[in-house]
């Protein structure tokens, strides 16, 4: 099931709330500090996956986390234990999803380090709570560290960035499941010297273009349903990639790469298939009821921000292979009747009725497709992060207050206990014919 970062830290809730819940029994003491250090092992490798900034200030809790991971104990701890255990796997989980390698925007990265650090703050502290309770109902002498852990007050942060670190697998339900699938059999194919087709180029091309327009299509329908503000700019780089990744997609009449990608024909009507059913209705996009019927529009951006993370390591892959082309020991085929070669030789090709010939090594046939797909990377790369990015902008700013309103119009009075009275008077008793200069609190 596709998983984010954003989901992991809900489940963590969820299972803090199973945790406060129970009550520690006098027996397990041993095993709540055994269980205590794999936490906190779990938690410092959180700690190293997610992003961090020059302004980080994790140091501390680091420092404590050491001190309780360096505890004795069994690890891995065997069934059955504490409610402990299941938050620990849950943020062992949450440090493999920050560790996927995912293209993300600078502010991101500091939203998404920073919320990992409070949230894990917060959760460790309520966890300790729960601890302390148990030892002092037991009579038993807390551990420091997990004093120390208890008074932290820092609060959960649900930051839209952390949609951005995000697992999917072949096995997922829907476009999902769909892109997981097509990544690995164009991956396969188009790095495969075996495999790989003028098709399965242009194919590839074509469905990172139509990944870029059903992109473009999500963030403009929830713009229009009230669910993101203005989204002209992320739509605009996002069309503006699709239009480089068509562009890669026309060959010259006069270059060919044979062969057969039957795997990546049938992946790639497969991820057209879950889009056309997931947003479309007959020839056009669905309504905005239509497409967030079942997901909301935020689930849903996150989804297509997954496919546009594939189609950035496809795109790769294809810019890639257009460079060994031009480049390396691989060729394309040339039209034998755009080659100028020294008569002699001619006249043994027309006789021999060569109609196709590998691109001579001088030649580079292919860099004007190889110039065409490393730019639509660059536009891809570029418009990619920018729709995690409208998810974090309220819909609803706040208004700007302009102090050079009634504020500056009270007297100063030197009594400062007679200014706080006067003040209080004025909020209370509005005027009968109240103006733009009443003043209130």
């Amino acid at each position: 099931m596709a998983t984010s970062a954003l989901d992991l830290l809900i489940a963590l809730d969820a299972r803090l709330a199973d945790l406060e819940a129970t009550t520690m029994l006098p027996g397990s003491i041993p095993r709540v500090r055994q269980e205590w250090g794999a936490l906190a092992r779990a938690s410092l490798q959180l700690l190293q996956a997610r992003p961090r900034h020059s302004d980080d200030s994790a140091r501390r809790l680091e420092a404590l986390l050491n001190s309780l991971a360096a505890a004795p104990g069994e690890y891995p701890l065997p069934a059955p234990g504490t409610g402990l255990v299941a938050i620990t796997a849950t943020i062992g989980c949450t440090a493999e999803v920050m560790r996927v390698r995912t293209v993300a925007s600078p502010a991101a990265r500091e939203q998404a380090g920073d919320a990992i650090r409070t949230t894990l703050e917060a959760a460790l502290a309520r966890a300790a709570r729960w601890t302390q309770q148990g030892f002092v109902d037991a009579d038993v002498r807390p551990e420091p560290e997990i004093v120390r852990l208890v008074g932290s007050d820092a609060d959960p942060n649900r930051s839209p960035a952390l949609q951005t670190w995000r697992f999917i697998g072949p096995s997922d339900p829907g476009i999902d499941g769909a892109v997981s699938r097509w990544e690995s059999a164009a991956t396969e194919t188009i790095t495969s010297p075996r495999l790989v087709t003028q098709l399965s180029l242009q194919l590839a091309a074509a469905d990172i273009a139509l990944v870029c327009a059903s992109a473009s299509a999500v963030m403009r329908i929830g713009a229009d349903a009230g669910a993101f503000c203005d989204t002209f700019a992320v739509c605009e780089a996002l069309d503006g990639a699709g239009g480089s990744w068509r562009q890669a997609t026309r060959w010259p009449a006069e270059l060919r790469l044979g062969g057969r990608a039957s795997e990546l024909r049938l992946a790639s009507a497969d991820l057209r298939q879950y889009l056309d059913d997931t947003l479309r209705t007959r020839d056009d996009w669905k309504r905005p009821d239509d497409m967030f019927a079942e997901v909301t529009a935020d689930q849903l951006v996150a989804v297509m921000h997954s496919g546009l993370q594939s189609a950035i390591r496809v795109g790769q892959h294809v810019a890639d292979e257009l460079d060994d082309l031009s480049h390396g020991a691989s060729r394309v085929w040339l039209d034998a009747s755009q080659m100028s070669t020294p008569g002699p030789i001619q006249q043994v090709l027309d006789s021999a009725r060569y109609e196709w010939l590998p691109d001579p090594a001088g030649f580079h046939s292919a860099e004007g497709l190889h110039h065409d797909s490393a730019e639509a990377v660059v536009r891809l790369v570029h418009a990619t992060p920018q729709i995690i990015a409208a998810l974090a902008i309220p819909l609803d700013p706040p208004r700007h207050v302009d102090d050079k309103g009634p504020w500056e119009t009270v007297p100063v009075v030197l009594d400062p206990l007679r200014t706080a009275q006067e003040r209080a008077l004025l909020a209370a008793i509005a005027p009968a014919d109240a103006q733009a200069n009443t003043i209130g609190f």
